[in-house]
């Protein structure tokens, strides 16, 4: 899905840890209704990849390729457990915004312990050059909601040049605090996906922003690109990698642009469908190396 307000790390975990309690065996509560009652995942299983996206629309291509699918509710997150031209992979609902992305992916890095993650979906554009329907892979993702403000006295006006990037802090291992300005995509899956054709457009490498946020104020975007090297705006892509840096799980985001506010500013929902089903052929092509 696209664009997010950060939260601070420290207000993504206490959401995880919350999401996490919130997701105990249903048998320790009253009885829910039939229909909410879905299969838990087996402890100890492992899969090779946890695809996620954040609405229906980025989903369908994916669910239509999954064999021996396998619905799993853990909350109020959806998982789907099968395989995928003979990859074991689990497909996560994460919902749309950071705090939904932060929790689905604790929950299905904890469940599942996937090798490695691919958020993927829709982004608008904050480099003017991109084009609608371009594939931009993640070098890296950042959260360029996070920033602080220099004083400024009443009646001084907002000022974006107050403002300068706030970095991430995780305790790798329980150990000290470690600075992250952004979020490394994997290098492997990386190369595969620039391989990947795209029918509809380009393939890329650039900096995934999330946030959020919805932008549409071109003075806005121009800011986050000086600021943060962003290419695109989305409302997940960076908060998972938040969580998989923290559990050391490879991560890759796979965006397609939906709109360009410079360009081309009618949102095109189309391309969610279309990048599901580029990630079905990044899959199928991997798994035939």
């Amino acid at each position: 899905m696209t664009r997010r307000t950060a939260l601070g790390a420290a207000g993504a975990l206490l959401f995880v840890l919350a999401a996490c309690a919130a997701a105990r065996p249903q048998e320790s509560r009253a009885p829910a209704p039939a229909a909410a009652l879905m299969p838990q995942a087996s402890p100890g299983q492992t899969v090779d990849l946890l695809i996620q996206g954040a609405v229906d629309t980025e989903l369908q291509p994916l669910l239509a390729a999954l064999e021996g699918s396998e619905r799993i509710q853990i909350g109020s997150w959806t998982f789907w457990r099968g395989r995928m031209a003979g990859t074991r992979v689990v497909i996560s609902r994460t919902e749309v915004g950071h705090a939904n992305a932060a929790a689905s992916t604790a929950l299905g890095i904890m469940t599942f312990r996937p090798k490695l993650i691919i958020n993927q979906g829709t982004a608008g554009a904050v480099d003017p050059a991109l084009k609608v329907f371009d594939i931009v892979v993640g070098e890296s993702t950042v959260d360029y909601g996070s920033f602080q403000s220099s004083h400024a006295d009443l009646g001084a006006g907002v000022d974006q040049a107050r403002w300068t990037p706030l970095p991430h802090r995780i305790r790798l291992d329980g150990g000290d605090r470690v600075e992250f300005t952004s979020f490394p995509g994997d290098a492997e899956m990386m190369k595969h996906a620039l391989a990947t054709p795209n029918p509809r457009g380009r393939v890329l490498t650039g900096v995934i922003g999330s946030a959020y946020e919805f932008n549409r104020e071109l003075d806005r975007l121009v800011w986050m690109r000086k600021t943060f090297g962003a290419s695109t705006e989305d409302m997940e892509s960076a908060f998972s990698a938040v969580v998989a840096t923290g559990f050391k799980t490879p991560f890759l985001a796979v965006r397609m642009v939906s709109d360009n506010e410079f360009t081309a500013p009618e949102f095109q929902r189309v391309a969610g469908e279309y990048c599901a089903a580029f990630v079905v052929d990044l899959v199928t092509r991997t798994s035939r190396k």
